[in-house]
Order: structure tokens, then sequence, then C-alpha cells
């Protein structure tokens, strides 16, 4: 009996927060809702690795770990699904032309609810999700958009075709942020890449210092996965969002 409402409680704290929304034109997954009735935008959000696939409650990637914060600063905040159950999304899937339909249909879909501005949020390799959907929609559906712990540099599994240098080869109409910790030692995330698109671009850098490193370099409970240092991060995400 003790572990049925263990297990009740759990389910119901994981998810009282959030509103499913089911659009099938989008995905076969729910696309989780946190909504806040302050908020002055909406932020969606695209986790890296393999992106989200069931549900979030697991996930330890900061932008699914860390969606109450979002909700609880001001913001409207709604994770990205992957388009197939139990499938995880691969690297080039997020640069496709479907891909990016379906983030114009979520932003559609959005402006039917409200008339707030759209923030797109990548972490990882949800930054190149991100940066293909900012150079195709553009500014007429996106009022800025956000890169942490960005794809700087190639490896034997990641092609110069996805690293911010070549995605942004050219400097969007999109205002971009780019937060990245100055201590990133993931192999295909440094920080002097993400420093060096800044600086060419213009584009706003939020260098992150301290924090934990209880996980793997290339993992969410590290540097790149800003343990520890994700209220700064949301604040500084909410407060740029709020001034474009």
């Amino acid at each position: 009996m003790r572990k049925l409402i263990f297990i009740i409680f759990f389910f119901y704290t994981t998810n009282s927060l959030a509103e499913k929304l089911n659009l099938p034109d989008i995905s076969e997954n729910p696309i989780f809702a946190y909504e806040n009735s302050n908020a002055k935008v909406n932020i969606i959000a695209f986790v890296g690795g393999g992106g989200i696939k069931k549900g979030v409650g697991k996930s330890q990637n900061p932008l699914a770990r860390e969606r109450e914060a979002f909700k609880n600063a001001g913001t409207n905040y709604y994770i990205f699904p992957n388009p197939k159950k139990n499938k995880k999304i691969e690297i080039g899937y997020r640069k496709s032309k479907d891909h990016i339909e379906k983030i114009k249909k979520l932003i559609d879909y959005l402006r039917l609810k409200n008339n707030l501005p759209i923030i797109l949020v990548g972490h990882s390799r949800g930054s190149v999700s991100v940066a293909a959907a900012t150079n195709s929609l553009g500014l007429k559906n996106i009022k800025g958009s956000v890169i942490m712990g960005s794809i700087t540099e190639t490896s034997s599994a990641v092609s110069s075709s996805f690293i911010m240098k070549t995605m942004f080869k050219n400097k969007p109409d999109v205002p971009i942020f780019v937060i990245h910790h100055e201590k990133d030692s993931c192999v295909v995330t440094s920080y002097v890449g993400a420093k060096r698109l800044a600086d060419k671009h213009n584009f706003n850098l939020l260098k992150i210092s301290g924090g934990g490193t209880s996980g793997d370099v290339c993992g969410p409970l590290h540097y790149h996965g800003f343990e520890g240092k994700m209220t700064e991060v949301i604040q500084s995400i909410k407060e740029w969002s709020e001034k474009l």
C-alpha cells in the first residue's frame, strides 16, 4: 500500500504542472506544456542527445529537468517531442524539412492560443534544431533563438555540417543568444568555438562559470549541462527574451 501511494504521489508531482498537447500533425508523442498566466514569452525547448520520447520525467537534460523552473520564472514553456514513439531523434533529422515544418506547426498553434513572442531554445544537439529552424523560418515566425552548450567542433560522429559555424555561416535576421560554460569539456562543444561564433556575428554571449561536475563531461550533469547553474541561465534567457 505504501509503495502504491508513493507511485501515485510521484506521478502527480512530476506531471501536475504539465499539460499534454496532443497534436498528431507534429508528433505521435505529446508536447509537454508548462504555462504561466503571467508569461510574456513562449519558449519552445529542444533537448539534446536523442531528444525526448515518451515523457520528460526521467530526463536529466537541463531543458527537461528544469522545466518547472522555466514556468516558475514566468514563461510559457513547451518541450518539443520526438516525431515517433520510442524512437530517438537523429542529428541529421534536426536539419530536415519535415522537422522544420513540424516546428512551424507548433508556432502556428501557439499563435492561436496567445500573441506572445516565440523564443527557440536548444541545448547541445538541440542547437542544430534551433539553428535550422531559425535560418528557415526567420524573424517573421521567431522573435529570438538561444543556443546552449551548442555544437562547435567536429568529431567522428558529428560532421562539419552540424556545427554552429557552418549553420550560421551568414548572420540570421533573428537575434541569437549564445550561452556556454567556460569549462565545457565535451569534445564537440568547446567554449572557444562558441565565443568565436558570437564574436563573428556580434551575437549576445553569456559565459557561465562554476557549477557541478557529477556526471560525464558530455552529459547533462556536468559543465556541459550547466549543473547547478540553471537558475542563472533561465533568468538570463527570460530577461533577454523580454527585451527583444
